[in-house]
């Protein structure tokens, strides 16, 4: 198979439209308006594939290379997602519930309470203080007995397959748990964010804060105020000594880094024992992990907002931790394990029951951060076409990211791309990115209105990704810029 280049004759479906149209493309026919892509001086030595279907009818309007297998990124979370909206529905809701076999006598509540997590990314350290309130306002001021950890809706795996080392460090490779914290706007999980300001005088130690405040992070502070700021962190493998080294400028702003924790529900389970403490409350017991018994008593809850807005964070944002979290539900709730291998065979059987052969692809985690995964561009325009025919498509193609429009949670990973193109607003679709690995796919209505559907991955480039985005726009552009004939202008 030829990468360094595309063998147009041989691979088009569509050629000889009647020309028509002025413009950039000058009534060219889409094979003539995308043909230039394949010989990008940028993808030289890379592996590239394109497809373009009518989204109505599902004809193939132009190909190349379609059937290429490569590493798709965060493409992946297509899969994911449509499968998630039809395994689980889009007013799927997680759940969080502190409970208890114990009795209340008095102000003193006798037995253990469990915090029993199903796998929500949204709970906040202000949901586990209402825990603490509620308790306060039930009139409890001592708990004989431990603060228990039920983390088990998910299995005890962290990490996806073949997921990098040395990314643990960082929010996009956060380890996934049954019980994860949130605080940020952008709904990075199982963080702590240090924030790093200079000393009160030159060669002494920054002063360093931890947010959420908790005792579960131990900090050592390597740092001096200096000149020029030059700072790294790294947190000692397998436990949550997080190390600040080097120096921070005198004059200089608050510096700030998120940085992942080891063990979500024991960090947790740190704050919810501080929220008890601030609201009154003695926790007699220490903090361990168990299994809720089955006749325990609801003492608090929060419920998750539905799958359908939470797509928006996992799609428009891209964010990694949710593609992973809805994987093992899906294994949870189909095959009462919420683990990767029976989420990922639950996500696989629902898109064969949609056409989508799923043994000419390789999926082994629900975001697309493994380079272990593999799919074709043909396998995912054939998803986003099953998509529309569903009846939550439209809640499901809203939260994808959409070109040129402003707002985080609008444009998404597409905010700042083909802004004051016909492309702006009209197309929706999923980015990917990783070293040497582009995509794009998704949905972009012609210059007269026809729905299109597409799909574009690179590998193994050795350009900056921005090179293969602005090809990847053009691409996009150029769609849109097509009128009912597929005649380009």
């Amino acid at each position: 198979m030829k990468t360094a280049g595309w063998l147009l004759p041989a691979i088009l479906t569509l050629a000889g439209c009647a020309t028509s149209g002025t413009g950039q493309h000058n009534g060219q026919t889409l094979s003539q308006a995308l043909s230039p892509l394949g010989s990008a001086p940028a993808l030289a030595g890379a592996s590239t594939g394109l497809i373009v279907r009518d989204a109505g009818t599902g004809k193939v309007l132009y190909q190349t290379h379609s059937d290429l297998r490569m590493v798709p990124a965060s493409n992946m979370k297509l899969l994911t997602s449509v499968a998630a909206f039809g395994i689980l529905g889009p007013d799927y809701r997680f759940e969080t519930r502190l409970l208890t076999p114990g009795r209340q006598h008095g102000d003193r509540l006798q037995g253990d309470i469990y915090l029993q997590g199903s796998g929500d990314p949204t709970l906040q350290p202000a949901d586990l203080d209402a825990f603490a309130a509620q308790l306060a306002q039930q009139g409890i001021r001592q708990i004989n007995g431990r603060l228990l950890l039920d983390d088990s809706a998910f299995d005890s795996v962290p990490f996806g397959q073949g997921w990098s080392w040395d990314d643990e460090l960082f929010a996009f490779a956060a380890p996934i748990s049954a019980l994860n914290y949130t605080f940020g706007p952008e709904g990075d999980i199982n963080v702590v964010r240090l924030d790093v300001r200079p000393g009160a005088s030159k060669s002494s130690p920054a002063l360093i804060a931890v947010y959420p405040a908790t005792t579960g992070v131990t900090l050592v502070n390597n740092t001096t105020t200096g000149d020029a700021t030059a700072l790294s962190v790294n947190r000692r493998a397998g436990s949550n000594q997080i190390v600040v080294s080097g120096t921070i400028a005198a004059q200089s702003e608050t510096w700030s880094r998120q940085v992942t924790v080891d063990d979500p529900a024991q960090t947790l389970g740190v704050l919810l024992s501080a929220a008890l403490k601030q609201h009154g409350i003695t926790l007699h017991g220490g903090i361990a992990k168990a299994t809720a018994p089955a006749n325990a008593t609801v003492l608090a809850s929060k419920t998750s907002a539905p799958l359908s807005q939470l797509a928006v964070t996992f799609l428009k944002l891209s964010n990694n931790s949710y593609g992973e979290i809805l994987t093992k539900a899906m294994g949870r709730q189909a095959r009462g394990k919420g683990d990767w291998e029976s989420g990922l065979l639950t996500l696989h059987q629902y898109l064969r029951q949609q056409g989508i052969n799923t043994d000419a692809l390789r999926q082994v985690d629900g975001s697309g951060l493994s380079r272990m995964n593999q799919v074709t561009p043909e396998q995912l325009a054939s998803v986003l076409l099953v998509a529309r025919k569903q009846p939550w498509f439209n809640a499901w193609h809203n939260a994808l990211p959409v070109a040129g429009e402003p707002g985080l949670m609008v444009g998404g990973t597409l905010r700042n791309r083909m802004i004051n193109t016909p492309a702006a607003g009209r197309a929706y679709a999923k980015t990917g990115s990783l070293t040497g690995v582009s995509s794009i796919s998704g949905y972009v209505d012609s210059a007269t209105g026809r729905p299109l559907v597409f799909s574009m991955i690179s590998n193994n480039y050795l350009v900056p990704g921005a090179q293969i985005k602005a090809l990847e726009d053009k691409m996009v552009v150029t769609l849109a810029s097509c009128d009912a004939s597929v005649v380009c202008r």
